[in-house]
């Protein structure tokens, strides 16, 4: 497939007004769907898709994808890199009402999708989870974050520590482990006493300067 050449800008395009968030619409049916798929994925970090069945209106199952850039861009810039319609390309004006949006969580009249259906990349994983931080209560995070903490107990209490931060933050669960911190390092060292004896639990200083 011919690419054209994107670096260089017409005085239209300067013109056009840049944004950082877009919600893409694609079709499985289009010959060239998983080379722009595969490219969105390879070219770009930030991104979340799901396929959608057809609903009223919709004859066709489609794809909605969010594109969140580091550069802006404008809507006809980036459906020009994409090689598809313009029309297709749609800036959105609140990123975590896109992100629900994917699943309809807060379009109860549309059929509702589940979170783990969603394709999210690494990158963007902290930023998509916390449009939903309102789905789970503490008290099911803290058994979330309890569960990998005696999933890992054969672990020194710092490295325990480190790869709890990890989990957290792949969860966007920033909020309650900060507020349930010190709760959290005693359970670390009760369950590392009851492994390796009595331990220090290491406060580790890139931890607190990240919460």
């Amino acid at each position: 497939m011919k690419k054209a050449n994107f670096n260089t800008t017409s005085s239209e395009e300067i013109e056009e007004k840049r944004y950082r968030n877009f919600m893409i619409l694609l079709y499985p049916e289009w010959d060239n769907f998983k080379d722009i798929l595969q490219d969105i994925k390879g070219s770009f970090k930030n991104y979340a898709y799901i396929k959608h069945i057809p609903e009223e209106e919709e004859k066709k199952e489609h794809v909605h994808l969010i594109l969140s850039l580091d550069n802006p861009r404008s809507e006809h810039s980036l459906a020009k890199r994409l090689e598809i319609n313009e029309r297709f390309v749609k800036y959105v004006k609140s990123l975590r009402g896109s992100c629900r949006y994917l699943i309809h969580i807060d379009n109860e009249d549309k059929y509702q999708y589940n979170i783990d259906q969603v394709v999210v990349s690494k990158s963007f994983s902290s930023t998509f989870y916390k449009s939903f931080d309102d789905l789970l209560s503490d008290e099911e995070i803290l058994e979330n974050i309890y569960s990998f903490i005696s999933d890992n107990k054969d672990l020194e209490p710092i490295d325990i520590e480190i790869q709890l931060t990890k989990f957290v933050c792949s969860n966007a669960w920033e909020r309650v482990f900060k507020r349930y911190y010190n709760t959290i390092v005693k359970y670390i060292n009760h369950i590392s006493s009851e492994n390796f004896g009595l331990h220090n639990i290491y406060y580790v200083t890139f931890i607190k300067w990240l919460f």
